[in-house]
């Protein structure tokens, strides 16, 4: 059986156990349009050790259960640093920081807080005779205070399998460099204390996108994406939809970005 099967059907039995593990509690669905905006800065460090940085900002803006205006209010704010290993063949290590401003939306439900995130990633790669596969694991701890002020720590992995699809370019100056369809699912589990959330599913996330080079230093990302969130009662999902974009310059230039490692979410 191939990887792809294998990671597919070990997916599907995840979220099939979790959905099975639910059935008997008394649900609910609201549906809520949001915007994912990102500005992402990649450069060298030390080259001989094979270490990179990168560094993230992120806007994202939502509406809420009655306000089809994705544009409405600001979620949150994001600044995430990387440090990024790519020593190993079609792997790379990052291990980061996110700063997250989160904002009240009292329409939707949400509450003030400040929620920062150790993050540890890694990436694998397979390359395709006219595209690429990837696979990537992401181990993150939350720290932030609840809406009854009280401190929580919850760890979460996150597991997404994606997909780029290289486009043939016939002209020989072309409007954009290297062009991708690319597409992801994205499965994350929470580990919480008791007090504060039963459930260990969180979020299951959809994502599709066009990337291009503007430049070989400069790179884009324009796409939609889809999540179902469960909350922290147990027993409310949030349905998140809508456009997602991101830029990227690179100063050392590539030849082409996937962008398998944006973010993306509007948790």
């Amino acid at each position: 059986m191939s990887l792809l099967k294998k990671s597919f059907l070990l997916f599907c039995c995840i979220i099939l156990s979790q959905v099975l593990k639910a059935q008997d509690a008394p649900y609910t669905m609201g549906f809520i349009p949001a915007s994912i905006s990102e500005v992402d800065v990649a450069f060298p460090l030390i080259e001989k050790w094979n270490l990179s940085g990168q560094a993230d900002m992120q806007l994202v803006t939502q509406g809420a259960y009655t306000n089809g205006n994705p544009f409405e209010y600001t979620q949150r704010k994001v600044i995430r640093p990387w440090i990024i290993y790519s020593g190993f063949k079609n792997m790379k290590l990052w291990l980061g920081y996110a700063h997250n401003q989160k904002y009240a939306i009292e329409e939707a439900g949400n509450y003030k807080t400040l929620e920062n995130r150790l993050i540890v990633m890694g990436t694998y790669t397979q390359k395709m005779p006219k595209g690429s596969l990837f696979e990537q694991v992401r181990f993150e701890t939350k720290f932030f205070d609840d809406r009854n002020g009280n401190h929580q720590t919850v760890p979460r992995i996150r597991a997404r399998f994606g997909v780029n699809h290289y486009l043939r370019q016939s002209k020989e100056k072309p409007i954009f460099l290297a062009p991708n369809i690319g597409y992801y699912t994205e499965l994350m589990l929470k580990f919480a204390s008791k007090d504060y959330a039963d459930e260990h599913f969180d979020i299951f996330r959809l994502s599709v996108y066009y990337t291009a080079g503007i430049t070989p230093n400069i790179h884009f990302l324009a796409g939609v994406i889809g999540q179902m969130q469960l909350r922290a009662n147990g027993t409310q999902f949030d349905v998140y939809y809508g456009p997602m974009v991101s830029v990227k310059y690179s100063v050392k230039p590539k030849e082409r970005e996937t962008f398998d490692s944006v973010d993306g979410g509007a948790d």
